[in-house]
């Protein structure tokens, strides 16, 4: 076999050699269906429990985390572990920033009936990356980046009353629930 040393190594054909691939099935990262076909991320926040918390009928919650979701009518906290419903907490107070509720449903509502759509001239660079990044991850089968909105749980512990204060907010919302237990 001859080789000619004034070609670069890479650009020679060797015979018998097959090219390989970058990755060995041929997908690109993020295209596995592990990741194609998975959960998509929780939009609810997650609560972080350090202490045992018994109830009056000798039932407790374990140390860990939890998803604490709101229920659609807004009455009840809802404490979530692996899928399964683990507590359902009462709220006594919730508030909401109606002003900013307002300016989101009525948004939402333009974009259904197409009120919105407005001619561009020109898009600004930051609109330019996020398109081109939104149509490189459109090609890849990844989840388009979304929008961010804060979530935040918290517990703490009110010595007065004997119960554990919960806190939840959610982008507007913010709902407050109490575990009242023994002492």
């Amino acid at each position: 076999m001859d080789f000619d040393y004034a070609v670069k190594p890479n650009l020679r054909n060797v015979e018998g050699t097959i090219p390989y691939s970058f990755s060995q099935s041929g997908l690109f990262a993020g295209q596995d269906s592990i990741y194609r076909y998975s959960l998509p991320s929780t939009p609810e926040p997650v609560l972080t429990i350090v202490d045992y918390i018994p109830d009056y009928n000798g039932n407790f919650i374990k140390p860990g985390h939890y998803i604490l979701a709101l229920s659609d009518d807004k009455e009840f906290l809802l404490l979530i572990e692996a899928h399964k419903l683990i507590a359902v907490i009462p709220v006594f107070k919730i508030a909401e920033n109606k002003e900013e509720l307002q300016k989101m449903y009525k948004k939402m509502e333009e974009e259904k009936s197409g009120k919105n759509k407005k001619k561009k001239f020109r898009e600004t660079k930051h609109e330019q990356i996020r398109r081109l990044i939104d149509t490189t991850k459109d090609l890849r089968g990844e989840a388009p980046i979304e929008d961010f909105t804060y979530r935040n749980a918290s517990i703490e512990y009110v010595k007065d009353g004997a119960y554990y204060l919960i806190t939840y907010e959610n982008g507007y919302i913010r709902a407050f629930g109490a575990i009242k237990c023994k002492e």
